[in-house]
């Protein structure tokens, strides 16, 4: 798993739609149905079930949504406590 796969996940459970997640993202459908497919091959499960008009999250896809969030704020922590860093460093002008 990468962090980018996880984010595409988290917006194709979030819009319930492959294609709603696509352009979201500013991908092409078939490009995220394939990262899709994909990780639910490395995954060894479906995460989602195709229903008429929508997609559900299965029970593997529950779980791994909430997986995905707390890496989500794990990653937004990092980048705030590096920001902070880097704020910290610059020099001072007098």
């Amino acid at each position: 798993m990468d962090i980018r796969n996880a984010n595409y996940f988290a917006a194709i459970a979030e819009e319930k739609s492959i294609s709603k997640a696509a352009e979201r993202l500013f991908i092409s459908q078939p490009a995220l149905s394939q990262q899709l497919s994909k990780l639910e091959d490395e995954l060894h499960t479906k995460l989602f079930i195709r229903k008429k008009d929508t997609l559900e999250l299965t029970e593997a896809g529950r779980i791994y949504l909430n997986c995905v969030y707390n890496i989500q704020y794990i990653e937004k922590q990092a980048m705030n406590k590096i920001l902070e860093i880097r704020n910290e460093k610059k020099p001072c002008v007098k």
